[in-house]
């Protein structure tokens, strides 16, 4: 079956490699060493807890398959929701109310991490926290994203909802029955991000190794050992942050996820009154939709729209098709030849939420990021490094869960596909009877 780590070696095309100074060239594993940590994936998750126990002290070993942030972490659009996929109330019901709340906690305090982090290590990344968007694609939506606005204002966190004229204001689309604006969200150059992680993980004493895979994970006396082509590291912990990129290194990891296909389109710089009406504030938006439009414009001018789910491995959309979708937001687009596209594969599993595994003593995994990776990778791994100061099982953020096999992974492509066909059938419906309901009180 086809892998994501099968795809093109070649790094992305993607808006952000412009903005994120130079690839970091960081030698290969080519010797046998030892460590207090050893973490296999060079994504956020793993940078973010590299240089959390390198700080906290720990002597830790980095090892990445491809080259610091090749994976998701450079390939998302760039979004900074200051939310998990589920709603407050879900999250209590499914995790109790001491988990619950930690989880709630992690998203709420999310963007203020960023902040410090980038601030502290001088890690230069266009976050902007100017506010995060939702529409809602349906009136019924509205009472959706007010029960949310509601939990988050009566814990005094800076959310509004915004009526059909503000929501169109701020987003120049009329598509929209109103929504709701995060104040604490935004957005950020991921890639830039990622690379000033591993930097300052460097500074701190960390050692990461670039094309250096994983390829044994292995049990010797009190120690694992991982080796790679060219070398190997023993240490009491190893930390697995492998995502939708995730191999059989360990037993049954790969088959508790289903990687998802996920294109970016990056259209050439729009027009000066396009870039004016069009999120004038900067604010990237997201919708209700069950394969939800995302869309954000970057300081050259250039619309980027999150597409949505390709299960095939090389599929290629066009332009034309890529943008339909768009269009129904912004109908005066005008013409858009020249743009570029790219792809990355998120990890999804039947919760919808990050997972913590603790299979034997010393070795963790966290992944399933279903589309929240930026801001939950980063507290996940930096939760993760707790474990290197002391801190306990019982005082991570998120529960240790045994590792869940999806049932039937090998139909899992098609099955993916199926469900995401029926969803957007379902958004076109809705979307007609929309339509319908609009032209009718027009």
């Amino acid at each position: 079956m086809y892998s994501p780590a099968d795809d093109s070696k070649a790094d992305a095309d993607t808006p952000y490699v412009a903005y994120a100074g130079k690839p970091l060239d960081l030698p290969r594993l080519q010797d046998d060493t030892r460590a207090d940590l050893v973490i296999v994936g060079g994504g956020i998750a793993g940078c973010s807890a590299a240089l959390h126990a390198a700080e906290a002290g720990a002597k830790v070993v980095l090892v990445e398959a491809m080259t610091i942030g090749w994976g998701a972490s450079s390939r998302n659009s760039g979004h900074l929701p200051p939310a998990t996929k589920h709603e407050p109330d879900e999250i209590i019901r499914r995790y109790g109310r001491v988990y619950g709340e930690r989880i709630l906690n992690t998203s709420d305090t999310a963007p203020q991490v960023l902040a410090d982090l980038t601030k502290k290590h001088n890690i230069d990344c266009n976050l902007r926290l100017g506010g995060h968007l939702t529409g809602a694609h349906m009136p019924e939506r509205m009472e959706f994203l007010e029960k949310r606005v509601d939990y988050w204002r009566k814990r005094g966190r800076p959310l509004e909802m915004l009526d059909r004229d503000q929501f169109a204001k701020m987003t120049g689309t009329e598509f929209y029955f109103g929504g709701a604006l995060d104040h604490r969200g935004g957005s950020i150059n991921p890639l830039a991000y990622v690379r000033g992680l591993a930097c300052a993980a460097i500074k701190a004493g960390a050692q990461l190794f670039e094309h250096s895979r994983a390829i044994r994970l292995e049990r010797e006396g009190s120690e694992w050992c991982v080796t790679t082509p060219a070398g190997s590291v023993r240490a009491k912990n190893v930390f697995l942050f492998t995502n939708a990129y995730t191999d059989d290194l360990w037993p049954g990891l790969r088959t508790s996820v289903v990687p998802v296909r996920v294109l970016q389109f990056y259209t050439k710089p729009l027009s000066s009154n396009l870039r004016q009406s069009i999120l004038p504030g900067r604010q990237p938006m997201i919708d209700t939709h069950r394969v939800m439009h995302a869309v954000r414009v970057h300081d050259d001018g250039r619309l980027h729209y999150s597409i949505g789910a390709r299960m095939r491995p090389g599929s290629a959309p066009t332009p034309e098709k890529a943008m339909m979708r768009l269009r129904e937001l912004y109908p005066n687009l005008g013409d858009l030849d020249g743009g570029t596209w790219w792809a990355g594969w998120m990890a999804f599993n039947e919760a919808n939420s990050w997972k913590m595994h603790n299979p034997e003593p010393g070795l963790y995994a966290a992944l399933g990021c279903n589309g929240r990776g930026v801001m939950l990778a980063t507290m996940y791994g930096r939760d993760l490094a707790r474990l290197l100061s002391g801190a306990r099982n019982d005082d991570l953020c998120l529960p240790l869960t045994a590792i869940k096999h999806v049932p039937f992974h090998s139909f899992s492509v098609a099955g993916v596909s199926a469900v995401r066909k029926w969803y957007r059938m379902q958004d076109d419906r809705e979307d007609r009877r929309v339509q319908h309901l609009k032209k009718a009180t027009s």
